[in-house]
């Protein structure tokens, strides 16, 4: 069995997806993972000294790293396999697996061009990641015949509540109703807190998007934040396939890229947004909106909810206008074809990827409403 040594924080929020999907692919090829967490505590001499001993002992036969910064400390020895995660600046001639952060904003254009209204879009400054995603986002924008506002921010990306004074400024000089996209879920929810602070309600003034999908923040509030969800479990097996490909034997410095899988649509984004009557319902929304992309089915929503079937499908069908079928079908058909524009993606992982029970099933489903096979409708989008 080949011990694969993870240089990552576990529990690095969006990332968790990434790294469930990484053990996943890892269990499939016989690897067992050791994780090291970065001290930054440590100068960079005394984090390599410590990493050192760790890989003289271990001898892993794969190194990833999964450090989110400009330059990590730790350099594995030479010619030990390795794969660097979204890391800006990893050493010459590596392997790379990043975010296609194009995907981020072009998706987060799409989710708000139904609404309309004045669009803006909030970066950082000084990160090219957020640069990419501003100006996706306002080229998508600016292409249907609209205008588009770019406010950069200062501060830290990982802690931006700094500049909610900033935001609350931005925001009092656009003119109702606003379509806003925050290149981060944290910087969303600044964005969200700003507006609230002026009077505004969501989605009724400012329809809002953000990246990561993170739960945990997205349903903090009141009116939950929509969000850019990336595709993690393309990313998990692109670390997986290029440090393979190198424990085959094959050269390193090829750069792979994973980007969104689709739009979690929650409340900063509906039209017009009716909380559901039924606490029943919202539940099965909840469940939904969160586990579309795992093979849940209709009876997974109905036990959400918690009362007999026949009741569950007539409360949805009425709050909702459709049944609980055709709301996981859609929710299944929007990623699906998000993931099919990418030449990269396997077909055969699409049904795992969507929640399709089955391929036979998929492309059933496909051909049903598209008259043509996937493949065909690939080649037409290219």
């Amino acid at each position: 069995m080949k011990t694969i040594l993870v240089y990552a924080l576990r529990g690095n929020e969006g990332y968790n997806g990434l790294f469930l999907s990484l053990l996943s692919e890892g269990r499939r090829r016989g690897w067992r993972f050791a994780w090291v967490d970065p001290d930054d505590r440590e100068d960079a001499a005394a984090e390599r000294l410590r990493l050192a001993g760790v890989f003289s002992i271990l001898k892993p036969a794969g190194f990833i790293s999964g450090y989110i910064g400009n330059n990590s400390p730790v350099i594995p020895p030479d010619g030990t396999p390795s794969v660097w995660i979204d890391t800006s600046k990893p050493p010459p001639g590596a392997t790379v697996v990043r975010h296609d952060n194009a995907s981020f904003g072009e998706a987060a254009a799409k989710a708000l061009l139904d609404g309309g209204g004045n669009f803006a879009v909030f970066g950082q400054k000084r990160h090219n990641w957020s640069a990419i995603r501003e100006h996706a986002f306002a080229a998508r924008i600016r292409a249907n015949g609209l205008r588009c506002r770019i406010v950069r921010l200062l501060g830290d990306s990982q802690h931006p509540y700094a500049a909610i004074g900033e935001v609350r400024e931005a925001l009092r000089r656009m003119t109702r109703p606003v379509s806003a996209f925050a290149v981060s879920d944290k910087l969303a929810a600044v964005v969200l807190l700003a507006a609230e602070s002026l009077g505004w309600h969501s989605p009724r003034d400012i329809r809002l998007v953000g990246v990561d999908d993170d739960e945990l923040l997205c349903m903090s509030f009141p009116t939950p934040i929509s969000s850019v969800h990336p595709d993690w479990v393309l990313g998990g097996r692109l670390v997986a396939e290029a440090l393979e490909a190198q424990i085959r034997g094959e050269a390193a410095g090829r750069e792979y890229l994973y980007g969104a899988s689709g739009v979690t649509r929650r409340a900063t984004t509906r039209i017009p947004y009716v909380r559901p009557r039924d606490a029943r319902v919202e539940r099965a929304l909840a469940l939904i909106a969160s586990d579309y992309a795992s093979p849940i089915t209709v009876e997974d929503v109905v036990a959400a909810m918690g009362c007999s079937r026949s009741l569950a499908k007539l409360r949805f069908r009425e709050e909702t206008g459709r049944s609980i079928r055709e709301t996981l079908e859609e929710m299944r058909w929007e990623r699906l074809l998000v993931l099919l524009r990418r030449e990269k993606t396997d077909l055969s992982a699409l049904p795992a990827l969507c929640g399709f029970r089955s391929a036979a099933a998929l492309r059933t489903l496909f051909r049903r409403r598209t008259g043509m096979s996937m493949t065909a409708w690939r080649k037409s989008q290219i």
